[in-house]
């Protein structure tokens, strides 16, 4: 599943990946924008399989196998297993198995209780609270446009939870706390990038995952999905293993450009509006469209300066 569930989200390539030339393939931004699909697909399918009455142990749980047989299957085919499935230092691995248990609770609780399109909205956040964790753990420089940046969230952020007179929609807080821990968790991996690779982090963090989920549905529930909801469970793993790997292969391609690509992941917005307005029958207040304009100027202004910043640590001629 995503690292929402084995959190997508997409590792940051070395800079050994990051060549010099300045021209962004085009292949990079079709990729990106194929692998946002495929984690808002990945979202879509949770959230028709919680609507089916699955639970959270029961939707990990049934995820397993597939997802596990995906990354097993990614890695062979992308420098090979012994090199992604190595652990050399199992702690870290430890610390990322847990901090994904909390983040797939937020985020499913937030897919079951919110309508579809604002959770994709307000998981947007996710590249915003990554720079205030690099502003308050890691000693970047909070520039004046740091603060525009969280200015623009802010706002947005309102603008999503309140979109009409009836008021604060709490629930939506699961979005937000989902995104926050999608952010930590990558800067996580991202300080400890040594304990292993990232797809090795998802790999043991998706298995430890299942020795909680397991065991906790074997003795609480045993409740086995019905044919249709383990078909949507299984898409759920499906979609989003794959958007992991379009997005990965869009960073390799990206070059020192990852900012401008990166862009590409808010066609999740829009995705998530017309299935959202198509399936469920939700259509987001103008308020919250509003709101998620202003979370993604932010997210493209964070973009421009990851490009400026790679652009700066490339090799010069």
């Amino acid at each position: 599943m995503s690292e929402k569930f084995c959190g997508a989200n997409c590792a940051t390539p070395d800079l050994e990946m990051l060549s010099s030339s300045r021209t962004t393939p085009v292949a990079a931004f079709v990729f990106m924008a194929l692998g946002a699909t495929g984690l808002t697909l990945g979202d879509f399918f949770i959230k028709l399989s919680m609507g089916a009455g699955v639970s959270f142990a029961e939707l990990l749980t049934f995820a397993w196998p597939l997802t596990v047989v995906l990354l097993v299957l990614v890695a062979h085919l992308n420098g090979g297993i012994p090199h992604h499935l190595s652990a050399r230092n199992r702690w870290p691995l430890l610390v990322r198995t847990l901090l994904l248990l909390v983040m797939s609770w937020l985020n499913i609780t937030s897919l079951s209780l919110n309508p579809y399109a604002q959770h994709a909205m307000l998981f947007q956040l996710s590249p915003v609270f990554a720079l205030l964790i690099g502003v308050a753990l890691f000693g970047e420089a909070a520039t004046k446009s740091t603060l525009l940046v969280l200015a623009m969230c802010l706002i947005g952020t309102w603008l999503v939870l309140k979109p009409d007179a009836q008021g604060l929609s709490f629930s939506l807080l699961f979005a937000v706390a989902a995104a926050f821990m999608n952010s930590a968790t990558n800067a996580y991996i991202a300080a400890n990038n040594k304990a292993a690779t990232a797809l090795g982090y998802t790999f043991y963090a998706v298995n430890g995952v299942l020795l909680i989920a397991g065991p906790y549905w074997l003795l609480f529930e045993r409740k086995v999905p019905s044919l249709e909801a383990l078909l949507w469970i299984q898409l759920s793993a499906l979609f989003a293993v794959s958007g992991l790997v379009f997005v990965g292969r869009a960073f390799i391609l990206a070059q020192q450009n990852i900012g401008q690509v990166s862009t590409m992941l808010y066609v999740q917005i829009p995705i998530a509006v017309v299935l959202g307005w198509a399936v469920f029958g939700e259509a987001p207040p103008p308020t919250a469209i509003l709101g998620s304009v202003f979370i993604v100027i932010a997210g493209v202004i964070i973009s421009r300066r990851s490009t400026k910043d790679a652009q700066n640590l490339s090799p010069k001629c």
